[in-house]
Order: structure tokens, then sequence, then C-alpha cells
């Protein structure tokens, strides 16, 4: 069995990749970085440290790679069982040629397994958009065969990775945290379900994906500009200052009201894995930079993403918000020159205000009692206060 996997960084040397290694396939990585490529295909292994009480490090043996753009790609995707990525929700689409053309490469051929295509970013049905584009560039005569053939399935996937590589390692050395989930549409596959160890299968796809966008993403976001609003640069520093950690608190368990009420979760089930997540937060073994965090966040506030469809949810729903208002104005505050998203909502909001923000990226009536409190709010935030 084979997988080709697009995206070396950290998401895919931390957890995907080492995934299906241990699930017995034979595993090709396919990325733009040159060192990544040079250094995956001179030592063909490389280390992993998973940070906790009992920390250990495992080895990842027997790995390739080629260049995304190596014309060779075609014909790995043409063999491949397995075909995942984890290259950022802004790259995802532009795969969708290349993977056309092994398809089409594989119909071609004569090659008669089946192909199944996993997303595992971070982003709502990733794979269905990443479906859209593939039969964009799939002739039509193609396309009962991509049907039939090919599965393009939704996951759901969590884990913290930090490529914080210690100098006497490779550039390829990555550390992970025990936690990790990798939940899949059972219902997209198609032929036998590959058997991949710690892959989990749910017909109910939505109220998983919505459950970690409410609780994970959301509270990470909220987390990392509150914390730069502080002067803190990473999430360890800032959960455990207590006036973050109480804004975080509230508003995970603000959104989860919203997934008991919508997905009918048990409450207390799912209070249980709030707790789990800020323990994940929390812990000092694993600290991640609030920058990296906290970057897009224009993306962030746009109307389906983690700070805003919550905040809509309580509104359904009629349930308490004033914690996630908080973080969408600590949201508006955040300053990064490195970040070009974060330039352009600082510019946005010197020029044309934050109801420009809230009406035209956020898509929020400014009706709404809701957008005079993220104003209030940014203003104490501008004044480095809580309330």
């Amino acid at each position: 069995m084979q997988a080709l996997h697009f995206g070396a960084g950290n998401i895919g040397r931390g957890f995907i990749g080492p995934m299906l290694i241990h699930s017995g396939f034979d595993l090709i990585f396919s990325d733009i970085n040159e060192k990544i490529i040079d250094a995956i295909n001179f030592f063909n292994e490389y280390k992993i440290e998973t940070l906790g009480k009992n920390s250990h490090l495992d080895k990842i043996k027997n790995i390739k790679a080629i260049h995304l753009c190596d014309s060779d790609i075609i014909s790995v995707i043409k063999n491949s069982d397995v075909i995942t990525t984890a290259v950022g929700v802004n790259v995802i689409n532009s795969l969708a040629s290349i993977i056309s053309k092994g398809i089409i490469y594989k119909i071609k051929s004569g090659e008669k397994k089946f192909l199944n295509i996993m997303a595992c970013e971070n982003s709502f049905r990733c794979t269905s958009e990443l479906k859209k584009n593939v039969l964009f560039f799939l002739p039509k005569k193609y396309h009962q065969y991509l049907e039939d053939n090919v599965g393009f399935v939704d996951t759901v996937v969590d884990r913290i990775v930090s490529s914080d590589y210690k100098k006497n390692e490779n550039i390829l050395f990555i550390k992970v945290e025990p936690f990790k989930e990798f939940i899949c549409d059972i219902n997209q596959f198609r032929g036998h379900i590959p058997n991949i160890i710690n892959m989990q299968l749910s017909d109910n796809l939505n109220a998983y994906s919505e459950r970690k966008l409410f609780t994970v993403n959301t509270g990470h976001a909220i987390a990392a500009y509150l914390g730069v609003v502080y002067g803190y640069e990473n999430m360890f520093d800032s959960i455990s200052d207590k006036n973050i950690y109480d804004v975080v608190c509230g508003a995970m368990y603000e959104s989860g009201n919203v997934l008991v009420l919508r997905h009918n979760f048990d409450k207390i089930t799912h209070n249980r894995y709030i707790n789990s997540i800020l323990s994940r937060f929390k812990s000092s073994y694993f600290s991640d930079d609030l920058r990296r965090i906290g970057r897009n966040p224009l993306r962030k506030l746009q109307k389906n993403d983690r700070l805003i469809k919550p905040i809509l949810g309580t509104l359904e729903y009629k349930t308490p918000n004033i914690n996630l208002i908080k973080g969408v104005s600590a949201t508006l505050c955040y300053t990064d020159v490195n970040d070009s998203e974060a330039v352009e909502l600082n510019y946005l909001i010197q020029n044309k205000g934050i109801d420009h923000i809230l009406s035209n990226i956020s898509f929020l009536d400014l009706e709404l009692s809701i957008c005079n409190l993220i104003k209030k709010y940014f203003w104490f935030f501008k004044n480095n206060l809580i309330n």
C-alpha cells in the first residue's frame, strides 16, 4: 500500500506521516520546500519527540520525498492508494490541477485500484472543496470514473506540533503533544476503507467538525489574541494569566452551550472535553507561539469561522456570549507587521472603522447589540484592560 502526503511541514511530519507509516504504508512526502525534500531523501528518517510526563522519542523510517513540481508526481498519484494533505487552507486548492492530472494518468494507464483522498486541514469539509476544484480541472468524460473510484473523504484532525528542533538534530526533527484526533466521514470512502491506526469513523462528521471549531479553534484563537494584548509570547504564559484563562474558559463554555443544543451532545461529556482542551493549552511541556496561532486574523473573523460562528449560534439559541464577544474584540486589536492579514486588518480599522470589518468581513448586522459590545471591549483592550 502506497500513500502520498502533500505537505512535509509540522502536521505532515508530526501527525499524518507517522500515522501512515505505523499503519504499514510506503510513504512519499511531497512539498515545495527543497531543503525539506532533500533532507528526507538524504536521511530517509527523522525523530519525533512526544512531550509530557512520559516523554519519548520515535523514529520514522523508510520515507521518501518528491518535489511538488517534479513531473514524476503524476506517476506517484497513479500508484497511490491513499493521498493526504496538510498544506494549509490557503494552499489546498492549488493541488487540484496536479491531482486531476494524476487521475487522468491513472485512468489512461488502466490502473483499477481505488484511491481515497483526505485533506487534513483546519477547515470545514475541506476535502469536499478540494473535490470541486479537481472536477473543475478534470474533463467531464472522467467525472463518473472519479465518482466511482476516487473517494474524497472529509476529516477532523487535531494535534499540536512544533518544529523547534535541537541543534544536534536534522531539520526534520519535530515535537508533538500526546493528544491526537483523526476522524473521517465513513460515507465518503471508495472501495475498502484503509486500515489506518487512530482513525475514527463517523457518520456525523459535521458535529465533530463544529465541536473542534467551537472548542479547540475558538479557545486557541482567543487565548492567542488576548495574550498578545497583554504582551505574552506563548500559550503557556497567556493561559496562565487568570484574566485570560477566565475569558477563554468562559468562551468555550458559551460555544459549548450551542453545541449541546444543536447536536444533542451530552453536556457532562462535552464539559469534560472542554476541560481536556484547557489542560492541553496549559501544558508546560508544549507551549505554542501566539503569533503562529494568531496569524490570518481576517480569515478567523469570517462568518463561518471560529470567532463569529459561535456567537451567531448563541444568538440563535439565546444563550450567553460575553466572553466570545471579548474574543472578537481582542482579535480586532491584533497587530503583526509580518502577517499580511494583520496589516490589512489594522489598515481597514484605521481608515474605514470597526463597523467595516463587522459588516464586510464578518457579515454581521450592525443593528445587533453584540456589535456595540464588540466595539466597547475593543477600546478596553486598546487600553490593556479586561472587564
